[in-house]
């Protein structure tokens, strides 16, 4: 069976260079060999840390002041990668391969082409009848120990669902488990990055009149069209913490979204803000959520994420 690395970064605020610390789980012949984690010190510019990300991870800045900087830690990494020639493995590539892309690039380090597997493009294909592919959720439903936002037991979480995948499928490698769906492993290496899915659209996007809650909108800044957003259609239900819904559809077709009002057959994703996710995780759903959960009993290709994975797909 396959060997890789499974990674998990945590960030001090919305910027990729604010990574505060690094899970890492190797995985050698379909074996869990360690699992580690390491807190980062971010440069000085990209320190400062949000109140919203402590409260995800609970990480205060006294814990890495005087942490290794990432240099230092790419090291134990880079050790195993060469060594093996594996692929990385992450949940929401593209939010973990972006961050070890921005600081590669920001300090200068020479590395290997990187392959990535990313487990939450192959479970929404996998298991189209669950509500939502979150990395807690997916590790409830296979009995995965899981103290989330602990930067190493979410890489190891990551690092049993690709196996899982591997072991559903009988397949080898996370190669082979890829291409069963029509996907090539995604590719990180000093021209920039390509995303494992084949099926997104590279170099445009849909704006203004596809739309009714971005009507009007067009992108503040260069499309990022390596994020999970891109191309897809998106609708928000509840009111997020840590952004108005004007800067959230804003954020989404910064990333190439199409946003929607109302739940279809044709969303992607549904963005649950704070009280609505309480109120589901206890039973009481919202005409959204209701919508969203019969379209996905229907077999189409829509997930609930919250505000924290939002985040994390949009920075």
């Amino acid at each position: 069976m396959d060997s890789f690395i499974a990674i998990d970064y945590e960030t001090a605020n919305s910027n990729y260079l604010s990574a505060c610390a690094l899970g890492i789980t190797f995985v050698e012949r379909g074996v869990v060999l360690e699992s580690v984690q390491t807190y980062i010190k971010p440069p000085e510019e990209f320190s400062t840390f949000d109140p919203f990300n402590i409260t995800i991870h609970k990480i205060q800045p006294s814990q890495v002041k005087n942490a290794p900087s990432f240099d230092t830690v790419w090291e134990v990494i880079e050790k195993f990668h060469s060594k093996n020639n594996v692929p990385f493995a992450c949940h929401y590539s593209g939010f973990d391969i972006r961050v070890t892309e921005a600081l590669l690039k920001y300090y200068d380090i020479k590395y290997q082409e990187i392959e990535f597997y990313d487990t939450f493009t192959i479970a929404k294909k996998m298991w189209p009848e669950f509500s939502n592919h979150k990395l807690n959720y997916l590790a409830q439903k296979f009995d995965i120990e899981l103290d989330h936002h602990n930067a190493s037991s979410d890489a190891q979480a990551c690092a049993l669902i690709a196996l899982k995948q591997i072991e559903v499928l009988e397949k080898k490698s996370l190669s082979e488990v890829a291409q069963n769906y029509g996907f090539k492993l995604g590719i990180l290496n000093s021209s920039g990055i390509k995303t494992m899915s084949n099926s997104k659209i590279y170099g445009g996007g849909s704006f203004g009149n596809k739309t009714d809650s971005s009507k009007g909108l067009t992108p503040s800044k260069e499309v990022n069209t390596g994020s999970d957003l891109f191309g897809k259609r998106v609708v928000f239900t509840g009111e997020l913490s840590t952004l108005t819904r004007e800067i959230a559809i804003q954020r989404a077709v910064d990333n190439g979204a199409i946003v929607n009002s109302a739940v279809s057959g044709k969303t992607n994703f549904l963005v649950v803000g704070i009280s609505d996710l309480i109120d589901f995780n206890e039973g009481r759903k919202t005409r959204k959520l209701k919508a969203a959960e019969v379209f996905s009993d229907e077999g189409h290709d829509i997930s609930i994420i919250d505000e924290e994975d939002f985040l994390k797909m949009t920075i």
